[in-house]
């Protein structure tokens, strides 16, 4: 029997060549293909697609949420997730979102049908480089996450909201009239913050923190 598959991809070239490519295998059947992943969610339940190709950068609204909805449909779609490149976070989050297996745009069309092939015999299409890309992302989360752990316990109440009212662009004067405190208390509540994240100035403190968890810029 053929695996029925459905393309989302939006680029019309590339998802063109890929749709020829998928109907030249015994083992595939192109039943649908979209530029869009609002145009995906739509078409499932008229095609039911037994696995669906899909960009990791649509332009309508993030990937991970259209394989989560897609996923809660019956029957449930196997997915190969095609990226611009296979970095450690874009490979992590191929991991997180649980999708069958991922490859390159670079890699050619004849990659891309190869892995199509492989999920629809039920296999998962990651490489030892792909696992160990995971494991280095989580690492940095997890360091991550101690980081801003220890930093928060570091920071006083004050000393956060001073770095949040910095993020918004008040200035330090703006800063010390809101919290009703001096602007010479607003400068060491500064400086000590800069001390404690390791860092020599507002734009760089601002970023160490966002990084962190610590404020929300924007």
């Amino acid at each position: 029997m053929t695996a029925r598959v459905m393309i989302v991809e939006n680029h019309p070239v590339l998802r063109g060549v890929i749709r020829i490519a998928c109907d030249e295998s015994p083992l595939l059947e192109v039943v649908g293909e979209v530029a869009e992943g609002q145009d995906a969610l739509i078409a499932f339940p008229e095609i039911e697609p037994d696995i669906v190709v899909i960009d990791l950068d649509l332009p309508d609204m993030a990937w991970e949420t259209v394989v989560r909805d897609l996923r809660r449909r019956r029957p449930a779609p196997r997915f190969l997730a095609v990226a611009a490149k296979t970095d450690d976070e874009t490979v992590f989050s191929t991991f997180r979102a649980s999708v069958d297996g991922v490859v390159e745009k670079t890699g050619g069309v004849a990659t891309i049908v190869d892995a199509v092939e492989r999920i629809a015999r039920g296999s998962r299409v990651f490489t030892d480089e792909h696992q160990h890309s995971a494991v280095r992302q989580l690492g940095r989360m997890a360091r991550t996450a101690r980081d801003s752990t220890r930093v928060a316990q570091m920071l006083t109440v004050r000393e956060v909201e001073v770095l949040q009212l910095l993020s918004e662009g008040l200035t330090l004067h703006q800063v010390a009239r809101r919290l009703r405190i001096s602007p010479r208390t607003v400068e060491t509540h500064v400086r000590k913050t800069y001390r404690k994240l390791g860092v020599h100035n507002r734009v760089q403190a601002l970023r160490r923190a966002a990084s962190l968890g610590v404020v929300k810029i924007g």
